[in-house]
């Protein structure tokens, strides 16, 4: 199997399962990679032969994409060349950093794939909620508390109106 051959077959391995980013990054990898071991000397096919078969490196790709738990976006975390030769170090939680007109904005996500993080968020909408209503109720009741004292007083001023009749 030729380079050419082997990258096609993982480019369409690969194609609708990944981001094009992931299969973009993939594809320059493995091309550099058997580059620079036949710049070395070695044989095109025996490094192909060295690196495997294209669909299990695929499989690998396409599992390790899809084990995204903690990524918010849903995608893994692919750094390019630099990832592979071990110089960018990602953690788990990401602070994504925006920079308009000069300072500094800085965004956390929070990753809803925890079970936790699911049964808090859930607690905390249920928490306001509960408050919300808890508030209206208070003020209908409240309502309701001065109109059980004012409204004798209307009756009374209503009738006395009726009884002094219009003023002209």
């Amino acid at each position: 199997m030729t380079k050419t051959e082997f990258l096609q077959i993982l480019r369409e391995e690969l194609d609708g399962r990944v981001p094009y980013s992931v299969i973009q990054e993939n594809l320059n990898y493995y091309n550099s990679y058997i580059d620079g071991e036949t710049a070395k000397g070695r044989p095109e096919l025996q490094v192909i032969e060295e690196l495997g078969g294209p669909r299990i490196i695929a499989r690998t790709i396409v599992d390790a994409t899809l084990d995204t738990e903690d990524r918010p976006d849903g995608f893994q975390s692919y750094g390019g060349r630099e990832e592979y030769d071990g110089a960018a170090k990602r953690t788990a939680q990401k602070q994504y950093t925006e920079y308009r007109d000069g300072e500094k904005r800085s965004v956390h996500y929070v990753d809803f794939s925890k079970w936790y993080v699911r049964l808090l968020a859930g607690l905390a909408g249920f928490v306001v909620i509960f408050l919300l209503i808890t508030l209206v109720m208070g003020i209908l009741g409240l309502a309701g508390w001065i109109l059980s004292v004012v409204w004798p007083v209307l009756l009374v001023l209503l009738v006395i109106w009726f009884m002094k009749g219009p003023r002209r």
